[in-house]
């Protein structure tokens, strides 16, 4: 059946000229529809029109179908909103199938809800738009709302915990699905699960998915930034970046607000550097700048090192993607701040990070506070160094006006002195080294002393190295490991490892520089005469070129009176013996089962070990400047081997190691057999003088050829062996009693 005319339903007029009737459905067209606005009825209907429509009329079901194929309808009576889509007219109120637009927002859904002013649906897509731009400021998707336009409000919330919402304007996502919309103020206000923190996500392609948590969220649309609270920590490149009270702002394209008053840690695995009062950039998931104040505390000091170029970024080779992301940062720090690197060093100069290693990179100078030493020059050091446990590493050290500065025992060639140096210069720079320290020092805050030497020694505690400790509680220092003893000498050998000590003198008069010389030799420094004398005690090998006649003689001699001296007593101090063997021998393993043999009063050196002609188990010394020589002050010294073969006796022995300040080192020894049979060896340029009291030594020492007794060199020089008169003996032994006297 067909017809025309006009027709009515639940506020709907419409007037059509091509209505056709179907047994349970009326189909037409029409020019025009109008739906009358009902804001106080129950179901509220809001204003409708279109033009050029199409009706689908159900009255079975309660519902007429109406679509429009030229334009959108107008819905509400604000001309601001829109609907291209399908209306929905039944006794429930007006439905729609379509996108309701306006100038604020899009709505997409299969089912949405009209009130007199108001919109709903448990299912839509949501799209806001920016405030200056084409583009979108929030687009979400299956999410049920409830639009106000009277109150200009709406909330929404996902139907779906996994869903998220787009931000594209500002380049982000969130996991924050559940909000409440101002269209009036332009804001909205993100609601977060109490038991779950968003996730916010970039999506800028320049910042590899930049990703943080947060509690709560509020965008303004109006100026594009978004704010986030309750944010614990962004990482970023290695680092744990803590904005200051939890709040983050996102502006417009992505950019994240400069964090001032920030917190960061580096990296995220060690957390070894903290940064305080830092103003970050954040510019992606692995690249920030930042500046800001490092925490440097020491006990019984807070400080802190300003870092104006602080950076997090890819570093090293290959591909961007493959590459590593680390933060470094570095501080310059001056005089004036008065800084310390520990308890008793002071430091100026450039401190650098990198967030892979504990250790910092300390590049300029230091000085040693120490009270008793005569003087604190500042001196170079370029080392990693831990402030929890600062150990700085150094080779050559120079003062802040280019002079090297030294650590050790050193002898005056003006003097004849041994003076104690710790980062110091010398007395002159060519003055001899008996006893060098190089490698690392640490100060102990417990005993206040600074420990100078090989990194074995000073950090690790083993038995090898050398090791110089200056003790600021009274001035005194101590060297353990080996010594430089007539190493100015030819032909023969002398090595020595213990123990030394001697203490600083009184700081030095003050001296006008303008009247001391300066040229490539002579130091500054003006020599003061110590006060405090030089002792030793050390192991000591000599390996002197004597034929094997001579040497047997010997051997037979101790052998036989053997049971007349005294056995070495290793174990009175077990210590002492085994660090001095480990300076003489090679730290392998019939070397460790030798000192280990030790412990049960034996010392027994493989013979391929021990070259040395006498191997002393301990010599007690001191420096006579006088005599320019290192002198045995004990009658009975330790002779542990002769030739390499065993006598660990106590026996008479004098010896004197002589290192005049012309270089023109020489060796005497002294030594006495239980039987009380001497025998006195003197070196000196090139010459071994012997004598002995023992007929059989000298029957054999008058038997030896030519060719036994001058030996070619591989210098050209000769090596000689020459018979002395036993008066040469009695004056060596005169003037030894002259010096311990």
């Amino acid at each position: 059946m067909l017809g025309r005319g006009q027709l009515k339903y639940l506020g709907a007029t419409i007037d059509s000229e091509d209505i056709v009737f179907k047994p349970k459905r009326l189909t037409g067209s029409a020019e025009q529809f109008k739906l009358k606005e009902d804001r106080y009825g129950d179901p509220e209907i809001p204003n409708a029109e279109g033009v050029n429509v199409n009706i689908d009329w159900k009255p079975y079901q309660d519902s007429m179908y109406v679509t429009s194929e030229e334009a959108a309808f107008k819905i509400f009576n604000d001309d601001n909103h829109t609907l291209d889509g399908t209306l929905i007219l039944t006794p429930g109120g007006l439905k729609a199938d379509g996108l309701l637009d306006w100038d604020k927002a899009k709505m997409r859904s299969d089912l949405l809800s009209f009130g007199g002013y108001s919109v709903k649906a448990d299912t839509t897509n949501l799209s806001i738009k920016s405030f200056d731009s084409d583009e979108l400021a929030l687009k979400t998707s299956n999410v049920n709302g409830v639009v106000d336009f009277e109150e200009q409000v709406g909330n929404f919330l996902a139907n779906d915990d996994f869903l998220i919402t787009e931000l594209p304007y500002n380049k982000y996502i969130t996991s924050m699905n559940e909000f409440a919309w101002n269209m009036k103020k332009g804001t909205i206000q993100f609601k977060s699960d109490p038991n779950k923190m968003g996730v916010f996500t970039s999506v800028h392609p320049d910042q590899d998915s930049l990703r943080f948590q947060g509690k709560d969220a509020f965008y303004d649309i109006n100026t594009s930034e978004l704010a986030i609270t309750g944010v614990p920590y962004i990482v970023a490149a290695d680092a744990f970046v803590y904005p200051d009270s939890g709040l983050v702002n996102i502006q417009k394209g992505g950019r994240m607000s400069t964090l001032e008053n920030a917190k960061i840690i580096a990296d995220t695995v060690n957390q070894y550097h903290v940064i305080n009062r830092a103003t970050v950039e954040v510019m992606g998931k692995k690249f920030y700048t930042a500046s800001g104040f490092y925490e440097y505390n020491i006990p019984g000091k807070e400080q802190e090192i300003e870092l104006q170029n602080i950076v997090g970024q890819r570093v090293g080779k290959g591909k961007r993607s493959e590459k590593r992301v680390v933060t470094r940062a570095t501080g310059t720090i001056t005089e004036e701040q008065e800084f310390y690197i520990d308890q008793k060093t002071s430091f100026q100069g450039t401190i650098s990070l990198n967030a892979e290693s504990k250790a910092l990179k300390l590049d300029g100078f230091a000085r040693l506070e120490a009270e008793k030493l005569p003087a604190n020059p500042w001196f170079t050091i370029s080392c990693d160094g831990d402030r929890k446990d600062l150990v700085i590493q150094y080779q050559k050290p120079k003062s802040i006006d280019g002079q090297p500065v030294q650590t050790g025992l050193y002898l005056s060639r003006e003097t004849a002195r041994i003076y104690p140096r710790v980062m110091m210069p010398l007395y002159f720079r060519k003055d001899r080294p008996v006893f060098p320290a190089t490698g690392v020092f640490k100060y102990d805050e417990k005993k206040d002393e600074f420990l100078f030497g090989d990194s074995t020694k000073v950090i690790s505690k083993e038995e090898v190295g050398n090791i110089f400790t200056f003790k600021n509680r009274d001035g005194s220092v101590h060297a353990e490991g080996k010594f430089n003893l007539c190493s100015e000498i030819d032909y023969i050998k002398v090595d020595a490892a213990g123990i030394g000590s001697t203490k600083f003198p009184p700081p030095p008069p003050v001296v006008d520089p303008n009247m001391i010389a300066i040229d490539d030799t002579i130091s500054t420094v003006p020599a003061p005469a110590p006060e405090f004398p030089v002792t030793a005690e050390l192991m000591c090998g000599i390996q002197l070129i004597v034929p094997d006649q001579l040497m047997r003689v010997m051997i037979n001699d101790f052998n036989a009176s053997s049971f007349d001296a005294r056995i070495i007593s290793y174990l009175t101090d077990i210590g002492f013996y085994r660090k001095a063997a480990f300076g003489i021998f090679p730290n392998n393993k019939d070397i460790q089962t030798a000192v280990n043999g030790m412990s049960s009063g034996y010392f027994d050196v493989p013979k391929k070990y021990n070259p040395y002609t006498f191997l002393f188990s301990r010599l007690k010394l001191k420096w006579d400047p006088d005599y320019q020589s290192f002198v045995t002050t004990e009658k009975s010294s330790g002779l542990a081997t002769l030739n390499g073969e065993n006598i660990n006796r106590k026996v008479e022995t004098y010896i004197e190691f002589k290192m005049p300040s012309n270089n023109d080192d020489r060796l005497y020894i002294f030594i006495k057999s239980p039987s009380d049979l001497y025998y006195f060896f003197g070196f000196k340029q090139g010459i071994l003088n012997v004598v002995s009291n023992n007929p059989a030594f000298m029957d054999a020492l008058r038997e030896l050829k030519g060719k036994d007794k001058i030996t070619k060199m591989p210098d050209g020089k000769t090596y000689e062996i020459q018979e002395v008169e036993p008066g040469t003996a009695q004056r060596f032994l005169r003037r030894i009693q002259a010096v311990n006297d």
